[in-house]
């Protein structure tokens, strides 16, 4: 869809310049009026009526000159050098068309009888030019400063909609990766269920249903609140419990101030998951899995603790699921969040840490 040639706020903008000149040159008169410098002729009222009239029908030939140009170059789409060149006429023409209308006015309202002519207009148009012409282009300038600014704030919404655009396009393909992974890795372990004990890996399959359709839910979104994130971390662990029994325990630590604020979906899952992938071992058959949860001034702070297997090579721990995280904290948060993942002193286990803005 085409631009309006004039829109109502560069209107605006132009009636408000045009009414300071008004004010500054009715003041102007009635100080040179005062001290009998001119406008002699004319009656308080008149002299108003007359500085009204000429900025009137000046603001009247700068829009209309403005009007043209923008329709030249919007619509016949003539170069910026050649609308240029045509302000240029017009600022020098609007001092030849004020006079000619001063003369008009006067010899209509006040009967003078001042000829119109070449010879009676061009000497005094002359020595008006000057500020006719710094009028104009002050008006000109009001227009090219207006669709500047507005191109810009136009082109800055467009490049941040395309921003949004990519990540959130990001966004959906990293959850989208997310979802499979905890899929097949669920489905592998009721598989272990399905000889050992019937009845629970249906449980497990119910609660797998469950979960399934909360995250299939979360595909189009960026953040939920921390409670939601709770509830679905909960209903892994049910799964996860039916296979570990009491060989899993998992504490919460987590301030009620917290539960409202927003964070990405599916965070807290995968890391839980791999303390439990990494850190049951044979010296480690009984894990303890601590969440706490706080803030900090203007920051969240997630630490997930075990008392599992060390880390060896800390690589080697960052599979689909953390890689997924942290390739969603970055698009999100670029550098404003830190996830660190190291052992506990004197072996008792593995933290991870994760810090965003609450």
């Amino acid at each position: 869809m085409r631009n309006r040639i004039l829109d109502k706020t560069l209107l605006k903008y132009l009636l408000l310049f045009y009414f300071v000149a008004f004010l500054v040159s009715a003041l102007s008169g009635v100080v040179a009026k005062w001290q009998g410098n001119a406008f002699n002729t004319y009656s308080w009222s008149g002299m108003l009526f007359n500085t009204t009239f000429r900025y009137t029908s000046k603001l009247l030939f700068v829009i209309l000159a403005l009007l043209l140009v923008r329709y030249l170059q919007e619509r016949k789409g003539i170069s910026q050098w050649v609308g240029i060149l045509l302000h240029g006429v017009f600022g020098v023409l609007l001092t030849f068309y004020s006079v000619s209308t001063q003369v008009i006015f006067g010899n209509v309202f006040y009967g003078y009888d001042d000829p119109v002519t070449w010879e009676y207009i061009y000497p005094r148009a002359v020595l008006g030019t000057d500020y006719n012409f710094f009028l104009y282009f002050c008006s000109v300038a009001i227009v090219y400063a207006y669709y500047y600014f507005k191109k810009q704030k136009e082109y800055e919404l467009q490049e941040s909609q395309l921003k949004t655009q990519l990540l959130d396009s990001k966004i959906r393909s990293l959850q989208s990766q997310l979802q499979p992974h905890f899929l097949f890795n669920a489905l592998n372990d009721i598989a272990a269920l399905v000889d050992q004990s019937p009845d629970k890996a249906q449980d497990s399959i119910a609660d797998l249903s469950d979960m399934l359709r909360k995250t299939l839910q979360l595909k189009d979104t960026k953040f939920i609140p921390l409670e939601e994130e709770l509830e679905l971390l909960r209903k892994y662990l049910e799964i996860e419990s039916i296979r570990y029994a009491t060989k899993l325990k998992v504490r919460e630590h987590i301030e009620d101030s917290t539960l409202k604020l927003n964070v990405p979906p599916l965070l807290l899952q995968p890391i839980v998951e791999n303390s439990l992938k990494h850190g049951f071992s044979y010296d480690h058959d009984n894990l303890i899995v601590d969440l706490n949860i706080t803030t900090h001034k203007d920051r969240l702070i997630i630490i997930v603790s075990n008392n599992g297997k060390p880390l060896t090579l800390e690589k080697d721990h960052f599979g689909i699921g953390l890689s997924n995280i942290l390739s969603r904290l970055d698009t999100l948060y670029e550098d404003n969040f830190v996830f660190e993942m190291t052992n506990i002193k004197d072996g008792k286990g593995v933290q991870t840490l994760i810090e965003i803005p609450s």
